[in-house]
């Protein structure tokens, strides 16, 4: 098989040694990464962390500990590739330009796993619709246990799509990192604020579409925040090399506007109750 690892590369795997503050669990159809770190301001707020290609991976489980201690409120990670994402190890072993996978200095099951992965037949097996139909169950799982749940959205890579999605019924507040796949069709009928984050510098996504945003909102009169991070490849928001400064410091920075975006929401709701 052609190897078609794709953008999706781009980045660093999370440090093994990384210890997951929260929990695996089972939420009707779906396994889930639940972080309740620093919960403390709202029992009624839930963020949902829509993940990359590599769904419960460790970088994403990092990023919902990192929400969840710095918004205080119970923080979700679903697995809607329904324990089939991209392997690691693209992250992990990452081919010389030029030099043909078998002519690395890798063990022998590492070239065999990377050379099987294709990402367009991946896709095939997850497609949009199912995913917006877990999703859209999840949620009703959740309210099942707690009715006034409200949510919050975040989305890297595939997920910042399907963050889009959510917010045309379920999210009161979302934010988007840079987004793959997306369309105008995912924009419409979107009545609460968004933020996007563009990385400058991102093969995974047509050249258009920082222009394409600022069409697509302005005509479907979305509350929209667009900012562009220059320099930044695919996925720098979520799978950082934090061994780059410049990278750090944008990653670092995408977080702390991701905290603040989402977290006017929770101020005011807060405010208001008391």
């Amino acid at each position: 098989m052609e190897n078609s690892t794709g953008c999706c590369a781009t980045g660093n795997a999370a440090p093994d040694q990384y210890k997951p503050k929260g929990r695996f669990t089972r939420l009707g159809e779906l396994n889930v990464y639940i972080s309740s770190a620093g919960q403390n301001k709202s029992s009624k707020d839930v963020l949902l962390v829509l993940p990359d290609g590599f769904g419960l991976a460790k970088h994403n489980l990092i990023m919902a500990d990192l929400f969840a201690e710095h918004l205080g409120v119970q923080t979700i990670v679903p697995d809607y590739y329904e324990g089939d994402p991209l392997p690691l190890v693209i992250l992990k072993y990452k081919p010389i330009f030029g030099v043909a996978i078998e002519d690395h200095d890798w063990p022998e099951d590492i070239k065999t796993q990377i050379r099987n992965v294709n990402i367009e037949q991946w896709l095939t097996k997850h497609p949009h619709d199912r995913v917006s139909e877990l999703l859209r169950d999840l949620v009703i799982e959740i309210r099942s246990d707690n009715p006034d749940a409200e949510f919050l959205g975040v989305g890297y890579c595939f997920g910042g799509k399907h963050v889009f999605r959510m917010a045309k019924q379920y999210l009161k507040v979302a934010a988007s990192f840079h987004p793959s796949y997306l369309t105008q069709e995912d924009v419409k009928d979107i009545q609460v604020p968004v933020y996007v984050g563009l990385a400058g510098d991102d093969e995974m996504v047509p050249t258009s579409l920082a222009d394409d945003l600022k069409s697509w909102t302005h005509q479907e009169r979305v509350q929209a925040t667009l900012e562009i991070y220059p320099g930044m490849s695919h996925g720098f928001a979520a799978r950082p090399d934090t061994q780059d400064p410049a990278v750090r410091t944008q990653y670092e920075r995408a977080l702390k506007t991701a905290v603040s975006f989402l977290g006017r929401s929770i101020l005011t709701q807060t405010t208001t109750a008391s």
